[in-house]
């Protein structure tokens, strides 16, 4: 058994238990397939796995311990990272009253572009200055200089499928037909509780 092997179960186990934990990423995912349609759901989950794509290229290539060597890097992601949560929650009161008020069996809290849900999968998890010292210190514990160029490429590739696949998972879930009608009475309240706790959580991040 090749001596990477260990170092490489170790980080995607840990890798995998981070992603499947509740945050904000799973908050858009699941309600974008909620009130929005799978199809959104799909695209929200796209654009998060492609930020976590993106964290483990810089990792692998040594771009992480660069950029937080950038002075006030973490600061200024705290203040933006927590200001654009806050501002996806505020958007998402603002819209659960429209569908509350316009509600049908096939009613969805707006039609945007299919590049509106990718964008903001995308960005929530790259302005997320937890997942930015999440992924520097994963690396710097798991992998060193010797580290097989094989098994960086490994990780790559694993790390883009982990975040597909879970997102995915959730989307297709949230808006399959055996969960939709169990939720259906209850979109607004659902995406008005989902928004608040983005407000929360982007001030809490804004302010830590």
């Amino acid at each position: 058994m090749d001596s990477a092997w260990p170092a490489l179960l170790t980080f995607l186990g840990v890798f995998t238990f981070a992603i499947v934990s509740p945050g904000p990423n799973f908050i858009l995912v699941t309600n974008t397939a909620l009130n929005q349609s799978r199809r959104h759901g799909l695209l929200t989950a796209s654009g998060v796995a492609t930020g976590s794509g993106i964290f483990a290229f810089s990792g692998l290539v040594g771009l992480l311990p660069l950029v937080h060597a950038i002075p006030h890097f973490i600061e200024i992601m705290r203040i933006v990272g927590g200001g654009y949560l806050a501002w996806i929650g505020f958007d998402m009161l603002r819209t659960c009253r429209r569908l509350a008020t316009r509600m049908t069996a096939t009613d969805s809290c707006g039609d945007p572009s299919p590049l509106v849900p990718f964008r903001i999968g995308l960005v929530t998890n790259l302005t997320n200055p937890k997942a930015w010292a999440f992924y520097l210190s994963l690396f710097t514990l798991v992998m060193g200089p010797s580290f097989p160029l094989w098994g960086k490429v490994f990780l790559n590739i694993s790390m883009f499928l982990v975040s597909l696949g879970w997102y995915v998972t959730v989307a297709y879930l949230v808006s399959s037909r055996t969960f939709q009608p169990l939720f259906l009475g209850y979109r607004p309240l659902i995406q008005g509780l989902l928004g608040g706790v983005l407000i929360v959580v982007g001030i809490r991040i804004f302010f830590m």
